[in-house]
């Protein structure tokens, strides 16, 4: 990213072009983007979901997630269910890349009536087997729990747990105020795109710990910069970052 701003909640905006905190693949994360459609965040997902150099997943509910071009499609059996664990699974070292990671895509179909069961199960091939060390792409997780108080046992457990499923997860949305408020709580990096609703980012500011008022203010002083400019919240410094727009990435 061409700048970087760090933002922490007892100073003032600086311009020093720190590097952004680099994420260990080795260690299981969470990661969350918001904004309104077409703002940044399935581009902010999608850098991170195809550089990852484990076994990965990407759950399709729109046609939009473009995983890359080595994606191998995900299909269920003859009775309308997908595989309870991550295929084929063969050892690997720890902290190294398996050999031949697998890049995986599960496109479901909203109109089926299994819809919400599918997208839960396809959650649940990223879990096990437990110690598999795997990485799953949710795009648009309102989908995933259309009521925060109906959240799925596979996708709460990824939630609360998913240090010890060796998982890490990508989320995103437009509305995190419609979400449970796990995603928010749970993430070690949160991206904020252009997001209009002042419920929306009071429900960020609330869950990342950060002052809403202060909070308000970064975000319109980042939206004001120009399309695509973003906020990376970092929640193991509890520092916040004002980053430029994402570069155009090389096509496959």
């Amino acid at each position: 990213m061409s700048e970087r701003t760090p933002i922490v909640a007892d100073a003032p905006a600086q311009e020093i072009g720190d590097e952004l905190p680099a994420i260990d693949p080795t260690k299981p994360m969470i990661a969350s983007a918001w904004g309104r459609k077409r703002s940044g965040k399935s581009t902010f997902n999608r850098r991170l979901y195809r550089s990852w150099p484990f076994d990965k997943l990407a759950i399709d509910v729109n046609g939009d997630a473009d995983p890359g071009a080595d994606a191998i499609a995900v299909h269920q059996d003859a009775l309308g269910l997908l595989p309870s664990r991550f295929p084929d699974v063969a050892p690997s070292v720890p902290g190294a890349p398996r050999p031949g990671a697998r890049n995986l895509v599960y496109r479901a179909d909203p109109g089926s009536p299994t819809y919400e069961d599918d997208l839960d199960r396809a959650v649940g091939m990223a879990l096990y087997p437990q110690d598999h060390r795997a990485l799953v792409w949710c795009g648009e997780v309102g989908e995933f729990m259309p009521s925060a108080g109906r959240t799925r046992p596979h996708m709460r457990r990824l939630l609360m747990q998913n240090r010890h499923y060796q998982a890490s997860a990508l989320f995103d949305g437009p509305r995190p105020v419609h979400v449970n408020k796990l995603v928010l709580g749970q993430s070690d990096f949160v991206a904020v795109f252009d997001l209009p609703d002042p419920d929306d980012r009071e429900r960020i500011a609330k869950e990342i710990g950060y002052p809403p008022r202060r909070f308000f203010e970064e975000c319109e002083t980042t939206f004001r910069r120009g399309e695509h400019w973003f906020l990376l919240w970092h929640a193991e410094t509890h520092t916040l970052y004002r980053c430029a727009p994402l570069p155009p990435m090389a096509e496959d």
